[in-house]
């Protein structure tokens, strides 16, 4: 008896001493937001070393695609030449591109990355952010600079009609970002676990043996409107107009610009789409926020593999038939 009491206390004492799977977080900040990531495991530090790769990897597409600080790249070099100069974009940035072009046109216009300029003249990025809007006439003026017809390419690269043009992957490269995190987390054994830049998600698998829960935030009130349960690598990235704005003479104006008009669309409140990785749901989201309702609805019932639940101008809701969005 004594005997079997001995290894008893033994087996207990090895079984409490094992490490126990846990969330393991750390925030970086990346792509001009806090980045969180958490890693479901029982070895810290072999999660915390493949946090700190997946953010490395995501800094090189950060340092690719930015058109801000003092990095060189081939986005910067294009946005500098003049009509008729060439520019060899990196094989990566006319990838993104060509898929921005493809998704431009899926969109009918609703989502475009040559809205470089138009970007830089409402200042909702970098470091002086305006608190009014510019001038009409600007608006008007800046609006020649932009448009996927004054881009072409050539054998030799990529050229401009326009003097003044600006490439911005800015409703894409963040997504892109997310992917290369998520697929270095993966290669390194860790296939349960959450990227999350300031609402644009990857998830990787699930939470232990349950789905995770992710929230969905009211964009007017500081609190969720539910959650979904994910239980698969899947994409959930927002667009809403309470990230970046501001309110002048009683109106909101904030960061995602309308192609046609040159103002921030007025259609959204707020978009959420599910689809299998991120670069496409952070696309969707843009261009379905910009569509708004009726158009971007029957524009979702059309698509295979993405979902999306949409909160109109008015604040009126509607979300496909696979969101299921629980309270």
């Amino acid at each position: 008896m004594m005997f079997r009491a001995v290894v008893g206390l033994v087996l207990s004492l090895l079984s409490a001493c094992q490490p126990t799977p846990h969330d393991i977080k750390e925030t970086r900040f990346l792509l001009g937001t806090l980045v969180e990531f958490t890693v479901f495991s029982d070895d810290e530090d072999a999660a915390l070393d493949a946090i700190r790769q997946a953010a490395q990897a995501m800094q090189k597409v950060e340092d690719t695609f930015t058109t801000f600080g003092d990095v060189n790249n081939s986005v910067k070099a294009f946005n500098q030449t003049k009509v008729g100069q060439v520019a060899k974009l990196d094989s990566a940035v006319e990838q993104l591109l060509l898929l921005s072009l493809d998704i431009h046109q899926q969109s009918h216009g609703a989502f475009d990355p040559t809205l470089g300029a138009l970007n830089e003249l409402w200042t909702f990025s970098g470091d002086n952010l305006a608190h009014s809007p510019p001038e009409a006439a600007k608006i008007k003026r800046t609006l020649q600079q932009t448009g996927v017809k004054k881009v072409t390419q050539s054998t030799a690269g990529w050229l401009k009609k326009v003097d003044g043009l600006k490439l911005d992957f800015g409703g894409i490269a963040k997504g892109l970002a997310i992917d290369g995190g998520a697929s270095v987390l993966k290669k390194l054994g860790f296939n349960q676990a959450i990227i999350n830049a300031g609402g644009d998600m990857m998830v990787l698998g699930k939470h232990g043996d349950k789905p995770w829960r992710i929230a969905i935030r009211h964009p007017r009130l500081n609190k969720p409107l539910g959650w979904v349960a994910i239980d698969k690598d899947t994409s959930i990235v927002t667009s809403g107009d309470y990230e970046r704005f501001y309110i002048y003479n009683g109106k909101r104006y904030h960061h995602i610009l309308d192609p046609e008009t040159g103002y921030p669309s007025a259609q959204s409140q707020s978009v959420t789409v599910i689809a299998s990785d991120a670069t496409t749901a952070d696309a969707w989201s843009t261009a379905l926020f910009v569509l708004g309702m009726p158009r971007g609805k029957e524009m979702v019932q059309k698509m295979k593999g993405m979902q999306a639940f949409v909160i109109g101008e008015q604040g009126k809701i509607w979300e496909s038939s696979g969101f299921k969005l629980q309270q």
